[in-house]
């Protein structure tokens, strides 16, 4: 866009628009109508391209659209997770997510004294990052900043090879070190010294120096013991050397082994910094002391659970898995979940689905709660104690078992879990329409039946029923109990054997429950009848 320059008639005066100036005769400039709805032309596409409709009557259109465009022309705000994404990268960075609770715990425990630091402390408990200054014999590699920091200041001789020696602080007073003053001479950083007798002249009433003992070998000469006077000065006579002294010259000081000089004192265990908890100055083994801690938590047990409930429909590959607290953990540390409430799809791979491989049927499948930086899922694994846990997750509990069924479809057999109690749930249309049989008809002698299709092997306790319109059926933990006490239940054959479960037609009741600890794979099962049947119920998982 331009002035109408091309236009010979419009009468521009150095390119621009003049107005006529009848003083000096300059003829006004002309617009041309195509110029000038070129020009409206051009305003109008911005108005519109600002999302706009031209009005007439309206003098803002114009701002009101460069606003829009210009508006329109930043890109949206991009929601950034990480200092990277911010072009920071000079900065600490973190792998695990602490709780408001844990960090506080960590600032608490945190430092500014450096390693070698001596402070008395009016307990006789040893705070962390510190050691009692007792003289023992410390590991160097435990302790690298602290032995670089003393040496072998201490050491005595027996110390060992990669060991060095704290001071020894028990019962002593600890003295400014001299360093030049000249008041306490010929003494090196560190040493000891042993205690004198302090002289003080007393020219007002002897006219001589005394030297003043305080005996304390003896606590229960108490009431023979001189006192000084308010002044400072010994009482006189003096009796007794073992309690005041007076010298006959000023300048003996006397030294009696029996004797020392002790001002009022409060006892204190002096300690000193060995590292800083919990930025791991000092290279400490973190491992090795969360071991330490995992050991020392007696009440942190992985799967130690509050209203925890499991169940499957029989209707799909879902299982279910809700606890109100739930404690996960690894080899160096536990977590106590809250509010747990998951969905996992065994036919889904990693967090809340099958950790590994294939979905097969008939196959147990351990569930799983896990727990790390990634958040709190479920897991279905083949194993027993050692899941695949997916990238993010680091803790993991044993929650509960769950069987596929042979169909094509490969549901979960329905069932239901409160704490470590599981019962199969009979649900019409499902795949647990009646619940399992183990084993039917004439079993007669007894026989062993295995269990592993219908309860898991971690499975601590066996809930049986059986029963027949005629004849006898009766079950026991395994083939200790003999075959007559199994199949004819009657008094003559009781007493070979305890009688643990079974069905007599002169009793009222058709069928016998038993739940009892399962000694073996095979539990043993006895039938005199063809109708006879024994079916499982669920069992008690030894979570």
């Amino acid at each position: 866009m331009d002035y109408p320059k091309s236009v010979p008639s419009v009468g521009l005066v150095n390119g621009k628009f003049v107005d006529e100036n009848p003083v000096t005769g300059q003829v006004g400039s002309l617009i041309s109508s195509e110029w000038g709805n070129a020009v409206t032309d051009e305003l109008l596409n911005v108005i519109r391209a600002g999302g706009k409709v031209p009005a007439e009557a309206e003098h803002d259109q114009l701002l009101a659209a460069i606003k829009a465009i210009v508006r329109d022309s930043i890109p949206p705000e991009k929601i950034r997770s990480t200092l990277a994404e911010y072009g920071i990268t000079d900065a600490y960075t973190k792998s695990v997510t602490y709780t408001k609770a844990e960090i506080e715990a960590l600032l608490k425990n945190m430092s500014a004294l450096p390693v070698g630091a001596m402070v008395p402390f009016p307990k006789g408990t040893v705070p962390p990052g510190f050691l009692e200054v007792d003289g023992s014999v410390q590991s160097a590699a435990t302790y690298p900043d602290l032995a670089a920091y003393l040496g072998t200041t201490f050491n005595t001789g027996g110390e060992g090879v990669g060991n060095f020696r704290l001071p020894e602080s028990r019962g002593e007073f600890l003295r400014g070190w001299d360093h030049g003053r000249g008041v306490d001479t010929g003494r090196v950083i560190g040493s000891r010294q042993a205690a004198t007798i302090v002289s003080a002249g007393d020219g007002t009433r002897t006219s001589a120096a005394v030297v003043a003992f305080y005996n304390n070998a003896d606590e229960s000469l108490e009431g023979n013991k001189s006192r000084l006077n308010s002044d400072g000065t010994p009482p006189l006579p003096i009796t007794g050397v073992s309690d005041i002294y007076a010298g006959t010259t000023g300048s003996d000081v006397i030294a009696y082994s029996a004797m020392y000089v002790r001002p009022r004192n409060l006892a204190v265990m002096w300690c000193i910094k060995a590292w800083n908890a919990p930025t791991n100055q000092g290279n400490i083994d973190v491992a090795a002391l969360a071991v330490d801690v995992r050991n020392a938590q007696k009440n942190a047990v992985v799967g130690i659970c509050k209203a925890l409930k499991v169940s499957a429909s029989g209707l799909s590959s879902i299982v279910n898995v809700m606890a109100d607290q739930l404690v996960v953990g690894n080899d160096l540390s536990f977590k106590t979940l809250g509010d747990v409430n998951l969905t996992i799809n065994a036919t889904a791979m990693g967090a809340n689905g099958l950790d590994t491989g294939l979905l097969t049927g008939s196959t147990w499948y351990s569930v799983w709660v896990i727990w790390g930086g990634a958040g709190v899922a479920g897991l279905l694994s083949l194993s027993e104690k050692a899941p695949v846990l997916p990238v993010g997750y680091t803790h993991k509990a044993r929650v509960s078992w769950t069987r596929t069924d042979p169909t094509a479809n490969k549901f979960l057999l329905s069932f239901i879990q409160a704490g470590n109690s599981v019962q199969y749930k009979v649900v019409p249309g499902s795949n647990v329409q009646n619940l399992p049989v183990m084993a039917s008809g004439v079993v007669s002698p007894a026989a062993d039946v295995s269990v592993s299709a219908f309860v898991p092997p971690t499975a601590a306790k066996i809930s049986l029923t059986a029963g027949t319109n005629n004849g006898y059926v009766g079950f026991a933990p395994s083939s200790a109990y003999t075959a007559q006490a199994l199949i004819y239940l009657n008094t003559a054959t009781l007493n070979a054997a305890p009688f643990v479960g079974g069905y007599n037609p002169s009793s009222p009741v058709p069928t016998a429950n038993g739940l009892f600890l399962l000694e073996g794979p095979t539990i043993r099962f006895g039938s005199f009848a063809a109708t006879g049947v024994l079916q499982c119920i669920g069992w008690e998982d030894n979570l």
